[in-house]
This record gives structure tokens, C-alpha cells and sequence, in this order.
């Protein structure tokens, strides 16, 4: 018997599957944030992949992905816009979204692949959300490492489902939503028998039982314990920023708002102070501002800023403490740069073409996480884009700090959804390490989520102010910040096996046929 060959010859009636898809799960993310829809928006999505050709999927996943993506990340032509030429802003913002939905592509791709070999039926319900988990996972590890859109980020707002978080990361959460509707679909579909539904009904209960239930058994440490802290919103304008006049006008509004907040607040114990509030050259004289460091002893207040901090020839985004009374240096060196911002291949020559005020790609990352230490206090403090990565953070956590800052300058966002899609992240972060986070930003949104990821408080869009607030030190352990990405190391393993089971199998087929 003859192998009958695929037919790519597209049937338009099969795309509105994927198109429904992508266009539902569009009100999961802000501003609606209708996250419940994570669980059910994938349906169609997932029966046209049981139903597609390989050819037809790969054409599917672009059609499900490009609208979604494009809604998701379109405030970003508006920054690029202020900096590149329009044309070449928007060919960039056009390639970001084909390179996004390239990876869902390969999602649909694969997914077809191992529904059309046919010797699945129980192992489909768990090769789809494994397909799914890998692709987020190699966007966060590409070059790119961009995660903005992802998944699981649409559970923000739910801190009972967050707990899987702590269990087996953010990873957890797409592979258990992804499950729940691949096994609907293949049940509903005829593919799983009865036993075999049971099966992997009971496989993917246990599983979010296990991550919902087993954080519990975490003893709680810290408990009512509270850290006095000022939270300032400088609100500086990109026009500020990018010139030497402007800094210092940002320096001393920073410093004024600083006195504001010690007077209304005598206990207060620290200031945090967002991204790149000032730039610094490492010397032998000292590392901080003069007029900082005056401030700080006036008032005896710890201070806690980003700065632009060049130690040589490396040029570094970097948090820094300032101690009264204490002249050791404690900063903090961004280890996961902004791609194409911060970072670039070969930047000498794409700074001479694009030919802008502001040299690109020449910051270094930093290699460590450092511990803060204050009255005795573990902190811990990474910068802007680096809250979108659990691989970086986790390691405060499991290093002993009590609590973590992100600190952030969003005011290239204007007032878009990239500031709900960034703050909303550290929700996430706190509850894979099982302590708080509190983002403070100089213009966009500041906000603190204590260890479970519930919000404490936000801030309004681009508000200048300063935010008074006790911030709970109330921590647990958790299995993330303990073991790290084990999670889709396993599951990895779990679809190659099941990518080697099919290929024998085909060829077996074929030999039989």
C-alpha cells in the first residue's frame, strides 16, 4: 500500500481555528486582563493541529501568532519611531513579530507532526503542553530572549494558581493550562479512549494539586516583620534623560523628593531610587555623588539607586547602596541586557549605519548576584528587564535575601500596555521565589507584591511621587528557587523519547507497507 503524500493545498475554512485563537487569548493580556481565558482560548488552536498538515500548521501557527503578537508588542514602534527613521522602525517592530511568531510556527508545526504519526493517543496529551513549554523556553534562552506575551504572565492576577510557580516556576503554568486543553480536545476529538482519558486526567490533577497545595508545607519565616521604605517616582522625560543638563535636574529633583520623604516619615529606613537615576566612573576618590552621600549621612538613610556606571572601559547598568557611615561598596551589575538596546552583534558598525545621538550596544552584563545588606538585612535588586527571567532572579532568593526591588526607567513606554505587561511580571517572580517584589520606576508603574504574588499597591501610570510604604518581610522557601528550571528538563526529555518512539514507529510502518 502506498504512502499517500501530505496535501498542502490550503483549505481557508481550517484557519479560522488558529485565527480564533490568537484573537481570543488577545483579552487575557492588559488592559483587560481576562486571565481565565489562558485556560480556554487555546481549544481551537489545538484540534487544528490534530487536524492540519504539517504544511498547513506551519501556516496556522504564523496566522495564530501574528495578530496576538502584533497587538501585544505595537507600543514598540512608537518608542523606535522617537530614535530610528520611521521606515527602519517599523521594518524592526514588522521582523520582532515575525521572529515571535516564527516560534509558534514550529509550535503547530511539531504539534501536527506528532498527531499525524499516529501512534499516540495518551503521550498527545502531554507531548502538546511539553511543545508549547520548550518553544517559551528557547525564546527565553535565544538570542533574542525576549519574553513579553508569554502564557503563563496572563495568571498574574490569580495568587492561588500562582503556586505552581513556586513549585515548578513560571514554566508550570503554561504546561498545566496547555494540558487541561489538550486533553479536552483529544478527548473530545475521539483520540483517547476511556481508560486513557482517566489517565491523563488524573496525571495533569495531580500535578496542579501538587503545585497548588504543596507551597503550604513551606513554613513561613519573617513573619510581621516590616522594612520602612520610600518608593520615588521621579516621572524624569526622555528629554532629561538623554541630555547632561537634564541629569542634573533629575538628580536634584531626586534629592528634593528624597528630604520630602525623610520629613514625612521619621522611621524610615531606605530609599529606592529607579534605573539610571545618575551615572558614576568607579575611582579611587569614592563611587557616590558628593551631594548623595551628604544626604544620606544628614539624614542617615540607605539609599538604593540605579546608575550608569562606567568602571574602565565597561560601561555598566548597576544598582548601588548607599550606606551612611559606611564606605564599602555594594552595587550590582545587570546581568541579562536588553537585546539590540544594550547589547548587539558587532555594535561599532551598527551605531556608524543607524547613526544616533545615543551609542547602542555597549553595555557589558555583569556576571554575579550581590546580596544588599542593610542593618544586618539581606536585599537583593535587579534592573528593568531582567524581572522577565526567573533564571536571574531565583538566585536572590535562594542566596537569602528578603526581599527584591526591580528597578526600572518605562518612561520610553509612555502610558501603553508595555507598563502593565512589565510590572505585571513580578507577581510572577515573587511567587516562584517565595518573597516579595516591589518594582520602582521612574515614570510607568510602581508596585509591590508580597511573597504569594498578591499586589500590595500600584501606583498610577507615570505619576510622580513618593510612595511611603512598610514592606512585609514575610518569605518561604520555595521548590524554584531550591532546584531552578528543572522542569522543562524533564519534560524535554519526556519528547525526545516520544520523538524517537515515533520515528521507529513510522519506519516500522513503513517496512510493513
Amino acid at each position: 500500500m502506498k504512502r499517500r503524500p501530505d496535501n498542502c493545498k490550503i483549505s481557508p475554512l481550517i484557519f479560522l481555528a488558529p485565527l480564533l485563537s490568537g484573537l481570543a487569548l488577545i483579552p487575557a493580556y492588559p488592559p483587560l486582563d481576562q486571565g481565565y481565558l489562558g485556560w480556554i482560548a487555546l481549544i481551537p488552536l489545538l484540534w487544528f493541529c490534530l487536524k492540519a498538515s504539517p504544511c498547513q500548521a506551519l501556516w496556522g501557527g504564523f496566522i495564530f501568532a501574528l495578530p496576538l503578537h502584533l497587538y501585544l508588542n505595537l507600543y514598540l514602534a512608537g518608542v523606535l519611531v522617537e530614535y530610528l527613521p520611521t521606515s527602519l522602525a517599523y521594518l524592526a517592530m514588522g521582523l520582532l513579530v515575525f521572529v515571535l511568531s516564527s516560534f509558534y510556527a514550529l509550535f503547530t508545526l511539531a504539534a501536527a507532526w506528532f498527531a499525524r504519526s499516529r501512534v499516540f493517543s495518551l503521550g498527545l496529551v502531554f507531548i502538546l503542553p511539553t511543545l508549547w513549554l520548550l518553544i517559551e523556553y528557547a525564546r527565553s534562552v535565544s538570542f533574542i530572549g525576549y519574553n513579553v506575551g508569554y502564557l503563563g504572565y496572563t495568571q498574574w492576577g490569580y495568587p492561588f494558581i500562582l503556586n505552581l510557580a513556586a513549585v515548578y516556576g513560571y514554566w508550570g503554568l503554561p504546561f498545566v493550562m496547555i494540558g487541561c486543553q489538550s486533553l479536552l480536545v483529544l478527548a473530545l476529538s475521539g483520540r483517547l479512549k476511556r481508560k486513557e482519558r482517566l489517565g491523563g486526567a488524573i496525571i495533569i490533577a495531580a500535578l496542579l494539586v501538587a503545585g497548588l497545595i504543596l507551597p503550604s508545607c513551606f513554613k513561613e519565616r519573617g513573619t510581621g516583620e516590616k522594612l520602612e521604605t520610600a518608593l520615588v517616582q521621579g516621572n524624569s522625560a526622555p528629554e532629561e534623560i538623554l541630555t547632561a543638563a537634564g541629569k542634573e535636574e533629575i538628580l536634584k529633583r531626586y534629592l528634593a523628593m528624597t528630604r520630602r520623604a525623610a520629613a514625612a516619615e521619621p522611621r524610615l529606613q531606605l530609599v529606592v531610587w529607579p534605573e539610571t537615576v545618575v551615572s558614576l566612573r568607579m575611582s579611587k576618590s569614592g563611587l557616590h555623588k558628593p551631594e548623595m552621600k551628604a544626604l544620606a549621612e544628614e539624614l542617615n538613610l540607605n539609599i538604593l539607586y540605579g546608575a550608569r556606571l562606567w568602571d574602565g572601559p565597561n560601561l555598566y547598568n548597576s544598582v548601588v547602596l548607599l550606606s551612611p557611615g559606611n564606605d564599602k561598596v555594594q552595587l550590582y551589575h545587570k546581568q541579562r541586557l536588553v537585546p539590540f538596546v544594550e547589547y548587539c552583534p558587532l555594535p561599532e558598525q551598527l551605531n556608524q549605519i543607524l547613526d544616533l545621538d545615543q551609542h547602542i550596544g555597549g553595555y557589558t552584563a555583569g556576571k554575579e548576584s550581590t546580596i544588599f545588606e542593610i542593618d544586618n538585612l539581606p536585599l537583593g535588586a535587579v534592573v528593568c528587564f531582567e524581572s522577565y527571567f526567573g533564571s536571574v532572579t531565583r538566585h536572590f532568593s535562594r542566596d537569602g535575601a528578603r526581599h527584591l526591588f526591580v528597578l526600572t526607567n518605562d518612561v520610553w513606554f509612555g502610558e501603553t500596555i508595555g507598563l502593565e505587561q512589565h510590572v505585571q511580571v513580578a507577581a510572577i517572580r515573587a511567587a516562584e521565589m517565595g518573597i516579595g517584589v516591589t518594582q520602582v520606576a521612574n515614570s510607568g508603574i510602581t508596585a509591590s507584591f508580597d511573597y504569594r504574588g498578591r499586589e500590595i499597591f500600584r501606583s498610577g501610570k507615570s505619576e510622580p511621587d513618593i510612595f511611603i510604604v512598610p514592606l512585609e518581610l514575610t518569605g518561604r522557601k520555595t521548590v524554584y528557587a531550591i532546584a531552578g528550571d528543572y522542569f522543562p528538563a524533564i519534560w524535554a526529555a519526556h519528547l525526545a523519547v516520544s520523538a524517537i518512539y515515533a520515528l521507529g514507529a513510522k519506519r516500522r510502518n513503513r517496512r510493513l507497507a
